[in-house]
């Protein structure tokens, strides 16, 4: 691409902007516009939703290609396609009804529900039993599987990526490490939270990734073997950078902090008309010539900083995400746990003040790091840290009077047996075989929760 054609869609800097000061300005309009996309004030209830992704599997364990379940699901009352582009209609990727949507993740053979907001968890769960019925039914006619697991058990990265254009163009940029994306199962949890809370949601969510992690690690099967880590899915994306995916470095102390914190990154590509450009440098030197677009450039690039919990302007929520996919039986765990540390934020930091004090974040990453190879067989950085804070989540649920502790009551066996669900599932591939760790985790359409 020519300098001419490349710089074509900046425009000169508008009055006020001085060109000696356009990083630190950029900055600060960048920053503004993001705290007023949060509502200032909650509503009656804080809702939820869900982003469930699901390896999809033959019976051998190998990907299967969620492209052969659109039909199937077409053929359902109420759905529509879903297009990676709405408007060339060149790529069918998914589909959706209502609040309902269903897609391809970056690999073929994992397949992402997103659902909700819902008041409460019980109406999270029947709207995702339901779904997940309809799913599993459309796979197991095709001869294929949804698993309750967190990563491929079988297939290597190497050949899975979904043909959308974006990926390709991050695939390129990226490179190799991009591909380790195409084989995990996340279970991501969106939360209402409101501008006075973003701060703090940002920050201690962040920080309570490496609890969760250890609660919720269900990946410790890959490339056809027991891997290293019992979260491969968290273990093996520190590929593309321990910060930029996982947990962020340190606590901010403002919002214009965390958004040059995420503006230092590099940028990998951005949408060029109807493709996209290649970037590959910080953020920040696309402040110094001035875009039109530069706020929507600015969600685009922060999108693909994975942090533990991101702020999502779209919803005016915290979408928290290195939890793998839950065990079939358990699946609300991860979503349990989030919900009622956001309601108990103030509780958080308190206990983290107590607890690990000035140095709560390095302590937190290095527990975080073992909590993805050892999940709860992981020495704690202080005592009782994992009981403290599944009592800080119950105690969250409990306020909001809906019965909801009931779903932290699979997280609580875990606490009592030191057992996260990954070391169940090495050890059905010791006994039993891939094809016996199959058939252990996989969804049958006849499963409830």
């Amino acid at each position: 691409m020519n300098a001419d054609k490349e710089n074509s869609a900046f425009v000169r800097a508008p009055r006020g902007l001085r060109p000696n000061n356009l990083v630190r300005d950029g900055i600060k309009l960048i920053t503004t516009q993001f705290e007023s996309r949060f509502r200032e004030h909650l509503r009656p209830i804080r809702q939820v939703g869900r982003e469930a992704e699901f390896p999809v599997v033959t019976r051998d364990g190998r990907a299967g290609d969620v492209s052969q379940l659109w039909a199937a699901l077409l053929a359902a009352p109420g759905f529509a396609p879903y297009y990676d582009d709405p408007k060339t209609r060149a790529l069918l990727v998914g589909v959706e009804r209502g609040d309902l949507n269903i897609a391809a993740e970056v690999g073929r053979g994992t397949i992402e529900l997103s659902l909700g907001p819902y008041d409460d968890l019980w109406q999270l769960q029947t709207a995702f039993d339901d779904a997940v019925a309809l799913v599993a039914r459309a796979a197991e006619s095709r001869g294929m599987f949804l698993l309750g697991f967190g990563i491929q058990p079988r297939t290597p990265p190497s050949a899975l990526m979904t043909p959308r254009p974006r990926y390709r163009a991050l695939y390129r940029a990226i490179g190799a490490p991009w591909l380790r994306l195409t084989t995990t199962a996340a279970d991501q949890t969106h939360v209402d939270i409101c501008r006075a809370e973003l701060l703090d949601a940002i920050n201690w969510m962040n920080l309570l990734s490496a609890p969760l992690i250890a609660l919720c690690a269900n990946s410790s099967v890959y490339a056809g073997r027991a891997g290293k880590f019992l979260s491969g899915r968290e273990g093996l994306l520190r590929d593309l950078g321990e910060t930029r995916y996982g947990m962020t470095p340190r606590r901010f102390g403002d919002i214009e902090e965390f958004i040059r914190y995420l503006c230092d990154y590099r940028c990998f590509v951005l949408p060029d008309g109807d493709g996209f450009k290649r970037i590959n440098r910080p953020f920040t030197t696309h402040l110094i010539t001035y875009s039109p677009n530069l706020f929507q450039d600015f969600l685009f690039h922060e999108h693909y900083i994975w942090n533990s919990a991101r702020a999502r302007v779209a919803n005016s929520t915290i979408e928290v995400r290195p939890a793998c996919q839950q065990p079939h039986g358990e699946s609300l765990a991860a979503n349990a746990l989030i919900l009622g540390w956001v309601e108990s934020l103030p509780q958080v930091a308190a206990y983290f003040g107590d607890a690990l004090g000035a140095d709560a974040w390095q302590v937190t990453l290095r527990y975080r790091r073992a909590a993805a190879r050892d999940g709860l067989g992981a020495r704690e950085p202080a005592p009782n840290f994992i009981r403290d804070l599944v009592k800080i989540a119950e105690a969250g649920l409990a306020r909001r009077g809906r019965g909801e502790e009931k779903f932290l009551e699979p997280v609580w066996q875990r606490v009592e047996r030191r057992e996260s669900p990954g070391l169940r599932a090495r050890e059905i591939l010791r006994r039993k075989g891939i094809e016996g760790l199959v058939h252990w985790t996989r969804i049958a359409a006849d499963k409830r929760g």
